[in-house]
């Protein structure tokens, strides 16, 4: 078996433009936009691994169940957009899943770590004592007793042709997933070190640490050599679109 990687829609956010995009006029910056929370199985000889959990179904009914009413951002998410549900569609149980790996602990990306009691979860040590008991990021997501969390420092094997690489500026300690597939190639899956493609091609991210931010942007350029195409931004749907889903697969 080689490995193989698939892309699961978990949710999608209503955001204002300017919170990806903060070039744009003021007008064009103040619209929203919809895009897409997902996560990714990549199956590998070694095991499972989920690339983030995405959103909690909580908000399904409640799309303001984690922090309230927001001016600026609304979460949409239908019930089959749970992640668990993704994975049953694909034949795979929560208890099939061997590693998670979250890009960090936001509750786009952590929001159903609970659903994996039996998985280890690879987070930069960095990120685990930045986000501990921090209001944006709700530990009630993540912060669970049954959880096994494994931090490591900087570039990791995962598995084989599977590595974590640190990418932060928009949070301490953000990782991305670098893939090398046997017939696609290389391919980083970005979490939010880049939330969309335009970000990529400016070099330019809004974040907490704006250098870190921009020097993430050229590590993931580099480790592909430009080609942005072999790059999975968090949340740009004119890319999702395009790229292959579940039940199709890279390889």
């Amino acid at each position: 078996m080689s490995i193989e990687l698939m892309l699961f829609q978990a949710g999608a956010v209503d955001i204002v433009k300017r919170s990806f995009h903060p070039w744009l006029p003021e007008a064009e910056g103040s619209e929203m936009f919809r895009q897409p929370v997902w996560s990714a199985l990549i199956k590998t000889p070694e095991g499972n691994i989920l690339f983030d959990t995405g959103l909690h179904p909580v908000h399904v009914a409640r799309p303001d169940a984690t922090f309230g009413p927001l001016k600026d951002m609304t979460v949409v998410m239908r019930d089959e957009d749970a992640i668990v549900r993704r994975l049953e569609a694909a034949g795979v149980a929560p208890d099939d899943v061997q590693i998670v790996v979250n890009s960090h602990l936001h509750f786009d990306h952590a929001g159903n770590n609970g659903a994996f009691p039996r998985a280890t979860f690879i987070v930069q040590a960095d990120h685990l004592v930045s986000a501990k008991g921090r209001q944006s990021f709700p530990g009630v997501y993540w912060d669970l007793p049954e959880l096994t969390y494994l931090p490591v420092s900087g570039r990791t094997r995962v598995a084989k042709g599977v590595e974590v690489v640190p990418t932060p500026g928009h949070a301490v300690g953000h990782q991305s997933l670098v893939l090398d597939l046997p017939e696609t190639g290389r391919v980083v899956l970005c979490g939010d070190a880049a939330n969309t493609r335009a970000n990529l091609e400016r070099g330019e991210e809004p974040a907490l640490a704006p250098d870190d931010a921009k020097a993430s942007l050229a590590l993931i350029r580099s480790l592909v050599n430009d080609d942005l195409d072999r790059c999975f931004p968090s949340h740009d749907m004119a890319a999702w679109r395009s790229w292959r889903h579940a039940p199709e697969v890279y390889r």
